[in-house]
């Protein structure tokens, strides 16, 4: 259904709005009042501009006058178009009526207006807002057609060249093969030169060999050097290379960095990493070995391994040493005391040469607790369970001296733990962390869940860890205490490396931080 043709009647007073609605009444269109040029314009920014044919405006009017409401009119491009007839029964002066077609009026009449004369005049706007509608839809339906038609002609033209471009294609083939089978010819004699340099000057063990029965075609310069075999294995299957259980290499067998060993014509075993590949030479299916020789590299790391372990031991023993030392030091001197004066000494020291024979105790048992191989009894456990039934008694260590601890423990699935290392782990960093915090200062312990871990952190407010002792934390017996072992890190990592979790610190002069990783699925 069409929207019905709209004219707008302006004027402040209503007895001339019913009057013209009467001279005007049709029901061809639809006559809108509206009694002052601010509601009109109102009714324009909101209505759309083509369904309105004429405009009849009063130009005496409060407020915003007929010439000052058309200016604003004409000002939107929407509504420049609106045919606008003056009505008027004061000014009547040449001045005000050069004004009224000055700002874009189209017809200037006095009142009173002749009923048919405006009659006529507003059917004759309506029929031309009409027709101009009609030319505007079939101007758009033509502009429609020609992008249709423009369309069609531009795939023709895009059919057209494609078929030119396949005659191209086709005229071109022919020559377009010959070249491609010269440069593949060229390229594939460059390909055989430079394979043949690299083969010759490679120092690589390498030795190509026929499929299926593994004769050798031709070895190059350090196949030679290294074997000791040169041009009398052309021709054979000779296979010098075996891998670690002594089994010759299978046919046809492809291999990548695989540790094999081979006897030098001079008798030595050495030693190899062997990679092999099927190359193809004069439509010949053949075997390419290529054997880097490690055999010096492998003797220098097992010399290397050998010197860090007897280094590691010595250190060990030092630091041992160094710990138990005291301890029997004392014990020795209250029985040289005793030795020298009278037994009633003996209730009053004992206890102390007990208490020293404990100590060396306790520094064996955690040296123990370092090992790798020690049992450890893990289940399904909450960490959020052992982290809050140690709360009290961190809390109490911490009250003691004068400092504070914040614990936010996050939702954590149950994951495997065994119940006493992690309590040693968690009161051995804790109190860690107190020790190097000053009166005042809070320790935080927090858990949370990432996509593939549990975390567990313990951040201090101390001063930091200094950068050259970070890549020193969890060696045995380093220690920045005056009194301590160095161990109760050491088996902090120990503790994390048997739950296959993992250590990150971050430390600055405002506090370090611990992250413990625990993965989520046991390994």
């Amino acid at each position: 259904m069409e929207q019905q043709v709209k004219i707008l009647a302006v004027d402040d007073r209503y007895e001339n709005l019913l009057a013209l609605n009467s001279i005007l009444a049709s029901s061809s269109y639809d006559v809108i009042s509206l009694q002052s040029g601010e509601e009109a314009l109102r009714y324009l920014l909101k209505e759309p501009a083509d369904h309105i044919a004429v405009i009849l405006m009063d130009v005496q009017m409060p407020g915003l006058s007929g010439f000052e409401t058309v200016e604003l009119i004409k000002q939107r491009k929407a509504c420049q178009d609106i045919p606008i007839i003056f009505l008027t029964a004061l000014s009547t002066s040449i001045e005000h009526v050069l004004r009224g077609y000055h700002v874009g009026s189209i017809d200037y009449l006095f009142k009173p207006v002749h009923p048919k004369m405006l009659r006529m005049k507003v059917d004759g706007f309506v029929n031309m807002h009409l027709n101009h509608q009609k030319l505007k839809a079939q101007s758009e339906l033509l502009h429609k057609r020609t992008l249709d038609l423009e369309e069609t002609n531009r795939k023709l033209a895009e059919a057209e060249e494609k078929l030119i471009e396949q005659n191209l294609l086709l005229e071109n083939w022919v020559e377009e093969r010959t070249s491609e089978l010269v440069d593949a010819h060229e390229k594939l004699m460059n390909s055989q030169e430079h394979f043949k340099k690299m083969f010759i000057l490679s120092p690589s063990l390498m030795a190509i060999r026929r499929l299926p029965d593994l004769t050798y075609l031709d070895v190059n310069e350090s196949w030679k050097q290294h074997t000791g075999y040169g041009d009398e294995v052309i021709g054979t299957a000779l296979n010098l290379l075996r891998d670690d259980l002594n089994n010759s290499t299978k046919y046809g067998d492809i291999v990548r960095n695989e540790k094999v060993r081979y006897v030098t014509k001079s008798g030595d075993i050495r030693t190899a990493l062997l990679s092999t590949e099927i190359i193809d030479i004069e439509d010949e299916n053949c075997l390419l070995h290529v054997a880097v020789d490690i055999t010096e590299s492998l003797r220098f790391e097992t010399e290397m391994a050998r010197l860090a372990q007897l280094n590691l031991v010595g250190e060990m023993a030092a630091g041992i040493a160094h710990e138990i030392r005291n301890p029997m030091t004392t014990i020795r001197g209250f029985l040289q005391l005793f030795q020298e004066n009278d037994r009633h000494m003996q209730k009053e020291y004992i206890p102390i040469m007990l208490e020293e024979l404990d100590r060396a105790n306790d520094i064996i048992t955690e040296y123990l607790s370092l090992a790798k191989n020690k049992q450890s009894y893990q289940r399904p456990e909450s960490i959020n369970r052992i982290i809050e039934s140690l709360l009290p008694l961190i809390q109490a260590e911490a009250v003691m001296s004068g400092k504070h601890v914040n614990g936010q423990f996050g939702y954590c699935p149950e994951i495997q733990l065994d119940d006493k290392e992690m309590r040693q782990l968690i009161l051995n960093m804790c109190m860690n962390g107190l020790e190097a915090m000053s009166i005042g200062g809070t320790l935080s312990i927090e858990t949370y869940q990432e996509p593939e871990h549990v975390v567990l952190l313990i951040a201090d407010q101390g001063s930091g860890i200094k950068t050259e002792h970070l890549e020193k934390l969890g060696r045995p017996f380093f220690t920045t205490k005056d009194e301590g072992t160095g161990l109760g890190l050491a088996i902090c990592y120990s503790i994390a490396a048997r739950h296959h979790a993992t250590i990150e610190v971050s430390s600055s002069p405002n506090g370090t931080t611990f992250f413990i990783r625990f993965p989520l699925h046991s390994k």
